[in-house]
């Protein structure tokens, strides 16, 4: 069935009736590429299982090309923290606006909250949208977007990911997945990821466990 799903995503794509509304929030997305962006991203994230816990804080800088790294856990970094983040930003897409347009691609139409805003809806995620430990978690994953309209541009202010059931991660079991992505304007109007946080739990051996992170990014 797994390897059914994206050929599936990709029908349900193509035979997709037009959505004036989304088809401009993406054509807005597909301007803003990692190479205009620079940032830097302060991530705190705490991990749990049984009697351990780590936590661990992290500022790194995406300068429009490349990533470095500005310190953790308060210390400059060492050669293999250095190696090790250089291992994880490879493996990953740079965060940013522009990373909505694939999924928006894929939804499946939207309704309206009760607050009047416009809610899209997307079933599950584009491949390799979402990975954990080089696995790719999209297919087990589905998404809101909350859509507002500023000065007459539709935006998603915020995105919701959660788990559309249980799934294996290695020999983890996961059992809930939740992350939010929230976007503001900047001085000049175009969107931009703001804050991100992110909450998993599951299972390791039969010890339950989770990680929960928030992330910040300040634009430069």
């Amino acid at each position: 069935m797994r390897r059914l799903l994206p050929l599936v995503l990709l029908f349900c794509s193509a035979a997709m009736p037009t959505d004036p509304l989304r088809d401009r929030i993406i054509a807005d997305c597909r301007t803003l590429s990692p190479a205009t962006l620079a940032f830097d991203r302060a991530t705190h994230s705490v991990k749990a299982g049984g009697p351990t816990r780590s936590e661990v804080s992290m500022v790194e800088r995406w300068d429009g090309k490349a990533w470095s790294m500005v310190s953790i856990n308060g210390k400059q970094p060492s050669p293999a923290d250095l190696r090790q983040q250089a291992k994880t930003t490879a493996a990953a897409p740079v965060p940013g606006y522009y990373r909505l347009a694939p999924l928006l691609a894929l939804a499946s139409g939207h309704s309206t909250d009760g607050q009047g805003r416009t809610i899209i809806t997307i079933p599950a995620l584009p491949a390799n949208w979402a990975r954990g430990d080089g696995t790719d978690l999209s297919p087990h994953l589905k998404a809101e977007a909350v859509i507002v309209t500023t000065d007459g541009q539709p935006w998603v202010q915020q995105l919701r990911v959660t788990a559309r059931e249980n799934f294996n991660l290695g020999m983890i079991r996961v059992t809930s997945f939740e992350q939010t992505s929230d976007y503001r304007r900047d001085d000049s109007g175009r969107p931009r990821l703001a804050a991100q946080s992110a909450d998993s739990r599951g299972t390791f051996l039969g010890i339950p466990g989770g990680q929960k992170s928030q992330v910040t990014y300040t634009y430069r």
